[in-house]
């Protein structure tokens, strides 16, 4: 298993799907942090990719959480944010 929580977002226009990659310990300490700040984070990844415009949009929108199997089906096409929270343009 790994040290990773998964999400992906859909967007409708324009036509993008991502994976949200989060960090589940905090790389300082270690410590684990908890769903909450998981989905924070992936939140926040999001505003970042799609601009701070959309950030009144997408602050009540969840990305939905999904398995590390189905992570791996999908094809990351390019990486577009490297943070605790990884983000990817995916197919």
């Amino acid at each position: 298993m790994s040290d990773l929580a998964y999400f992906e977002y859909a967007l409708v226009l324009p036509e993008e799907r991502y994976l949200i990659e989060v960090q589940t310990h905090k790389p300082a300490s270690g410590e684990l942090r908890g769903q909450g700040e998981i989905e924070r984070i992936a939140k926040e990844c999001l505003v970042l990719v799609n601009g701070e415009g959309h950030r009144d949009q997408l602050e009540e929108v969840k990305p939905n959480s999904i398995s590390e199997s189905n992570a791996q089906t999908l094809t990351k096409v390019q990486q577009l944010l490297n943070r605790p929270g990884a983000v990817y343009l995916v197919e």
